[in-house]
């Protein structure tokens, strides 16, 4: 049996520690302050950590209580309900309203992993690419399923947005085959360490309309009123370029502005 996630970050965490007192040992050789500063600093760490790696977590380990995810057992879909079952309808709608609020907690979730990365990596954002592209694919999906419904929508809403998505695809295949081609261009590209972020965003964050109005938030739904599109979100731009080989050849392509 491997180990445990909170044993994986322990030895992380061990890891950065012991690297660190190695940068603090090399910076601190050559000079009496800074080699006595290090020597007092060791003499208080090493007994806590001793301590803690040896008695602390090694009692956690053992003791730790196992967490158990709540599974709320699944009721019958919007569609699997009869035309007159209210009461199917009724628990396929709490069902659908629980399921929104969870993928939206995860969709903010995965914005502050963003948040964080940046912060912590700032200036460069490059080891961020691999938490950016998890945001925009999830933020993509949760658009597609929730996107411009409104506040007051329910599941029959969502069910008929997904039925009129499905038969606007096999009306359209030339504009769903262009995409996905251009999704797995930039899947092969990220793979080799090139990200493009103008592949989810035609701008920066601060340029995408949305972030004017209310409430300020881009990660949960993209306003109706919203004209300038992303361009993953944003079929005319697909349907103009397969129509018209000369249109907009380099807008969209890359961005004026590189994340990084």
């Amino acid at each position: 049996m491997g180990e445990s996630l909170v044993e994986k970050r322990q030895a992380d965490d061990k890891a950065s520690w012991d690297a660190y007192w190695k940068v603090r040992d090399v910076d601190s050789r050559g000079s009496i302050y800074p080699r006595f500063r290090y020597y007092a600093h060791k003499a208080f760490d090493a007994p806590a950590t001793w301590f803690r790696e040896n008695v602390v977590e090694p009692m956690n380990n053992r003791n730790r209580l196992p967490y158990y995810h709540r599974q709320l057992t699944r009721v019958p879909e919007i569609d699997e309900c009869g035309v007159n079952d209210k009461a199917c309808f009724y628990e396929a709608n709490e069902q659908y309203r629980l399921d929104k609020m969870v993928d939206g907690f995860i969709l903010q979730t995965l914005r502050q992993r963003v948040d964080r990365c940046m912060l912590f990596n700032n200036p460069d954002h490059s080891p961020c690419a691999k938490v950016i592209e998890d945001m925009e694919e999830n933020e993509l999906n949760f658009f597609i399923k929730y996107g411009e419904l409104g506040g007051e929508s329910d599941v029959r809403d969502a069910y008929m947005k997904q039925k009129h998505r499905m038969i606007w695809e096999r009306r359209h295949p030339e504009i769903m085959e262009e995409r996905s081609a251009k999704l797995a261009d930039h899947k092969e590209r990220l793979a080799s360490g090139e990200f493009d972020y103008s592949f989810w965003k035609k701008g920066m964050f601060y340029q995408d309309k949305k972030n004017y109005e209310p409430p300020y938030e881009f990660h949960m739904s993209k306003s109706p009123l919203e004209g300038d599109k992303p361009l993953s979100k944003d079929w005319q731009y697909y349907k103009n370029v397969a129509q018209d080989p000369e249109f907009d050849k380099e807008q969209g392509k890359k961005s004026n502005f590189r994340l990084f």
